[in-house]
């Protein structure tokens, strides 16, 4: 979760069947051996943690929002910038909602391709659609959204090999546009959809039924990338 998000301990079913999703992409890519894996952009370091339950794993969890450097966890090193990393060092390197933070997404990929190792693998989750910007955005000091095209010639253009690029969560896209809509036409704040805000807890029969929900969602436009939209943007990248 973004640092910049106030939490409690309830975890929205978005971000848990991100997670989830994730975990399962990532899968395919570590198949054998120990991996070093880059998890960029980390926030509150939950997708770290559930990263070093599931793998056998180094794990460099990289914000430059921490204010404290300790990770409390025997696999996970804490930093605040990918430049200390050594070059070719990286195996996996996710960034979930990251490039949008960056007004110079180009100078920051090609540093960090020199960070990934020959057979790396990059994983990149970016919110969808520039008129789906609003005020949370502007919040969240995001400098843009993206569509599937724009994203994959920001990649391409950065000197990485494109292997697949989709949509996923379509079904919360009309949610989202009617939000935005309007909060627009009635120039309220939109900052309704706090993912923090979650009320109901892991083992809820809600947060249960939405998370399985938005994972069959995610899996389905993964295989048959059809769906013209949806409320974010997944690509899969390697060095050239």
């Amino acid at each position: 979760m973004d640092l910049l998000e106030t939490h409690d301990e309830n975890r929205h079913p978005w971000e848990l069947s991100r997670t989830d999703c994730i975990l399962n992409l990532l899968k395919s890519k570590i198949t054998k051996g120990h991996a070093v894996i880059a998890d960029v952009g980390c926030g509150d370091l939950y997708f770290s943690k559930r990263l070093a339950n599931e793998f056998d794993c180094t794990i460099f969890s990289i914000d430059t929002g921490f204010t404290d450097l300790h990770s409390g966890h025997n696999k996970i090193t804490k930093l605040k910038s990918i430049d200390v990393l050594d070059n070719g060092s990286i195996d996996i390197a996710v960034l979930m909602d990251v490039l949008e933070h960056l007004e110079n997404p180009n100078m920051f990929l090609r540093n960090l391709s020199r960070k990934m190792s020959q057979k790396g693998a990059m994983l990149f989750t970016v919110p969808a659609f520039q008129h789906l910007f609003s005020k949370h955005d502007t919040f969240l000091k995001h400098y843009r959204r993206y569509s599937r095209r724009a994203l994959s010639i920001e990649l391409s253009n950065a000197g990485l090999t494109v292997e697949n690029v989709f949509y996923f969560y379509s079904i919360l896209y009309p949610l989202r546009l009617v939000q935005v809509m309007t909060s627009k036409v009635k120039n309220e704040n939109d900052i309704i959809n706090n993912i923090a805000a979650w009320k109901h807890d892991e083992n809820s029969n809600l947060t249960k039924s939405i998370r399985q929900l938005l994972n069959i969602d995610f899996n389905i436009n993964k295989l048959l990338r059809i769906l013209p939209f949806g409320l974010s943007v997944c690509a899969i990248c390697s060095r050239p």
